[in-house]
């Protein structure tokens, strides 16, 4: 697998969640669905940018174990949460980056199918996957 280590900022993402698992990838797609029917980015009054970011976070352990899954747009550190939608703070540090290949969403089930089969050190804390307004998907892996 080929991909960059680099050093990102902290980013405040609001958005819509669920509970889910790698062995519950539906749980994902009715998040997307979900998404969708809200208007997509315009469903996130303050967001800074129309980039989607899908952040896997609250992990009860490794990848095999449940986690929750934050659907939304990156926001300023002070901007309210408005009601019905979560906040989540992908923490600053080091992360690895792929690009996608392929059509989505296989494109992204199969770079992390990648991952999982990696020996990377990572943080569980926050990873994500940014849907880029140019069509560019990138995944973001946290790392110690």
């Amino acid at each position: 697998m080929s991909y960059e280590v680099v050093e990102e900022h902290a980013i405040v993402i609001h958005g819509i969640s669920t509970r889910a698992s790698n062995a519950e990838p539906q749980k994902i797609g009715e998040l997307w669905q979900r998404f969708h029917a809200l208007g997509d980015a315009a469903a996130i009054p303050a967001r800074i940018a129309d980039d989607v970011y899908s952040v896997y976070c609250g992990y009860a352990g490794d990848y095999t174990a449940p986690y929750t899954v934050v659907l939304g747009c990156a926001v300023a550190p002070d901007a309210a949460l408005p009601d019905g939608l979560h906040k989540i703070v992908i923490e600053p540090g080091r992360f690895t980056v792929c690009e996608t290949e392929g059509l989505l969403p296989q494109g992204v089930f199969d770079a992390w199918a990648r991952i999982w089969s990696t020996s990377l050190d990572r943080r569980y804390q926050a990873d994500y996957d940014l849907y880029a307004t140019d069509g560019k998907v990138t995944v973001h892996v946290g790392i110690n």
